[in-house]
């Protein structure tokens, strides 16, 4: 696996979710708009309510979002690496992963893969660890193949 298009296939998938939150944000301000102008009363008021708190959610997750992707493209992926650290690509037994932030499941053209930030129950057993040390996780054990 390439590292550089792993990286740029995760800024691709962090801009497309970006994306969807301000699509789904526009969508549900546009219902607003028109459930203002639609009948009155305490129905009324409270689809306005929920709709209010589902924009709200929607701007959270969005803001949540922007402040992963600004981690991220801090990191160093360059660095040459002999042990797993931060911007750490691992091949293990049981699939890909990638040390940076805790974006979860992304799919690249070739190998789907994990973001785990070092936070995370794998990425604090997997940090510091070199080819051929194994992890036990949850009763599962996690066997370094490859450190990129």
């Amino acid at each position: 696996m390439n590292k550089s298009e792993i990286v740029a296939a995760v800024k691709a998938d962090f801009d497309r979710r970006l994306l969807e939150l301000k699509e789904q944000t526009l969508a549900l301000q546009h219902d607003v708009a028109n459930e203002s102008k639609s009948s009155a009363g305490d129905k009324h008021e409270t689809a306005r309510a929920m709709m209010n708190l589902e924009q709200e959610k929607l701007e959270r997750q969005y803001q949540e979002l922007m402040t992963m992707k600004d981690r991220f493209d801090k990191i160093n992926f360059e660095s040459p690496i002999d042990k797993i650290q931060l911007g750490s690509l691992i091949e293990t037994n049981k699939g890909f992963f990638l040390l940076s932030v805790g974006l979860g499941k992304v799919k690249t053209n070739k190998q789907d893969l994990m973001l785990l930030s070092l936070q995370s129950p794998l990425g604090e057993v997997l940090f510091g660890k070199r080819v051929g040390d194994f992890v036990m996780l949850n009763k599962h054990e996690y066997i370094v193949i490859k450190v990129i």
